[in-house]
């Protein structure tokens, strides 16, 4: 039996790809704003609000417009974009005012690729270049060493940048960032701080790691200062902050991370291999999924993982409680119908489940509200909203166990038994219900979604903070991340409960038990 559970999961896992690109599809088809937002490379643009260009931008990365769907035969990197922004720049084409502007935002991370090239280039050229470059000697603290006017000069900014290359080539190199980042955690300094702001965004992928491991709010206050100078983002963390805004504040660097990666670190050998597939929409929803980093919501800015961990506890356990009720009232309330079929209590209780059964679920758990709110204990306010979400299961269920009940008793074997004078309590328990439960069984991974469905009504009714509640004020504010792992975890949670529900049959069922365990030892029948 434990080889067809596994074996269950196993086939699970192919499923749950399928799941998830059904999900992408669907997420896919939800209106975004930022499909229709087209970037505008020109300088007129550029000159008179980059900041509206930047955020343009934004948009769209954060939700992965600029990649393609599934498959990435180029994937970008901080190399082949430094090296597309001085192609655009020595040219003097329509997208070197961009290519500037974004050569500036990669910053020291593109200077080990840029630099060492610039004496390959034509004078002219070279100098465009050059002067591309002084936003970045302005934000790393060196512009102040040299008249301004020198690094907007071409002859004169390359002849810096190439002194400034041969004098800090060795500062850009992975060992010496590496412990200039653990000097900074180990203790500030001012000195310690300089060494790396004159590395820039050429640290990021270090200070990111370590923000995501540091434990003391000093050393995470100023590692997150650092990333926020080079980046020019605002997402600070003072010392003082609480655990909730330091959470919020590690989440939304985590998650520019994670979109952002490919500007500031070069992608090479296996990694720009599965770079084809990861650096894709698909690749990067996926990839967040499995790693339970599930984005930030848009409509508060919280991370949509610590939001599920609050709030599913409560819509799973009301769910897990409706389905436990369900099936102990519906399976004797079958049993009973069919066994006494025709007699008043069956016609009764067709009656009273077929009104249960037409009852809608919102109508249902207004009726509990009204009739017991002034009333209701801390108990009860759990037992009124399992109430009203088990009234038109109960009756779907009891309905399916007497159509079963009654075609097992109608079995030879059930009249032998009764033939050898069985007690009626054995010929129900030990020989009819036992199989009659088996089609039964098989509804609950049916049952379980529409439970969790219903669940989302009763906690609006009911006023509780579960997942149905934080889902609505999704669909409010147009928060298409939650959305998204909603519709995610509801896959996970069907086909988490159709597992179960074979597993239960095969445990029912001991000719399922004796294939599968055939096929185990490979034996022929």
């Amino acid at each position: 039996m434990l080889r067809y559970a596994l074996r269950r999961l196993l086939w699970a896992i192919p499923t749950l790809f399928g799941v998830s690109l059904v999900v992408f599809f669907v997420t896919t088809l939800i209106p975004d704003p930022a499909e229709d937002l087209q970037l505008d490379y020109t300088a007129a643009i550029l000159a008179s609000d980059p900041s509206a260009f930047d955020a343009i931008e934004e948009r769209r990365r954060s939700r992965f417009l600029d990649l393609p769907r599934f498959f990435n035969p180029n994937p970008q990197d901080v190399r082949s974009r430094a090296a597309a922004c001085m192609t655009h720049l020595v040219a003097a084409d329509g997208e070197a005012a961009a290519a500037a502007h974004q050569l500036a935002r990669l910053g020291g991370a593109a200077l080990p690729y840029v630099l060492p090239k610039l004496d390959n280039l034509p004078p002219t050229a070279r100098g465009r270049v050059a002067v591309a470059l002084a936003p970045v000697a302005e934000r790393i603290g060196i512009a102040g060493d040299v008249a301004p006017e020198r690094l907007r000069d071409p002859d004169q900014a390359s002849l810096f940048w190439q002194q400034f290359w041969d004098d800090r080539s060795l500062d850009f190199t992975a060992p010496a960032v590496r412990r200039a980042v653990h000097r900074l955690v180990m203790r500030g300094t001012e000195l310690r701080e300089r060494d790396l702001l004159e590395v820039d965004t050429y640290a990021l992928g270090e200070l990111v790691a370590a923000m995501r491991t540091a434990t003391d709010r000093g050393a995470l206050a100023r590692l997150a200062d650092a990333a926020s100078h080079a980046t020019g983002r605002a997402v600070e963390i003072p010392e003082d902050a609480d655990s909730t805004f330091a959470g919020r504040a590690l989440a939304d660097w985590d998650e520019w991370w994670y979109v952002h990666r490919s500007d500031y670190v070069p992608i090479d050998g296996a990694e720009r291999i599965a770079a084809t597939v990861s650096e894709t929409r698909y690749g990067k929803w996926i990839l967040r999924a499995a790693s339970g980093k599930l984005g930030i919501s848009s409509r508060d800015g919280e991370p949509i993982y610590g939001k599920l961990r609050m709030r599913a506890p409560l819509t799973l356990a009301l769910t897990a409680l409706a389905m436990l009720v369900s099936y102990a009232l519906a399976i004797p309330l079958g049993v009973l119908s069919a066994w006494r079929r025709g007699d008043p209590i069956d016609v009764v209780l067709a009656v009273v489940l077929f009104a249960m059964y037409s009852m809608p679920t919102f109508w249902a758990a207004e009726l509990f509200v009204r009739a017991f709110s002034p009333s209701l204990s801390e108990y009860g306010r759990l037992v009124a909203p399992v109430g009203a979400l088990t009234i038109g299961a109960i009756a779907a269920l009891s309905r399916y166990q007497r159509a079963a009940m009654l075609d097992v008793v109608r079995q030879d074997y059930i009249r032998t038994a009764r033939a050898k004078g069985v007690s009626v309590t054995r010929l129900v328990l030990v020989h009819a219900l036992r199989n009659a439960l088996m089609p039964t069984v098989t509804l609950a991974g049916l049952q379980l979604p529409a439970l969790l469905g219903g669940a989302f009504i009763v906690e609006e009714v009911f006023g509780l903070p579960g997942l149905g509640y934080e889902t609505l004020r999704a669909v409010e504010a147009h928060d298409t991340a939650w959305l998204t792992a909603m519709i995610l975890v509801a896959g996970v949670i069907t086909m988490a409960g159709i597992v179960a529900s074979d597993v239960a049959y095969g445990v029912l069922d001991p000719r399922v038990r004796e294939t599968m365990m055939r096929r185990d030892t490979g034996s022929v029948v």
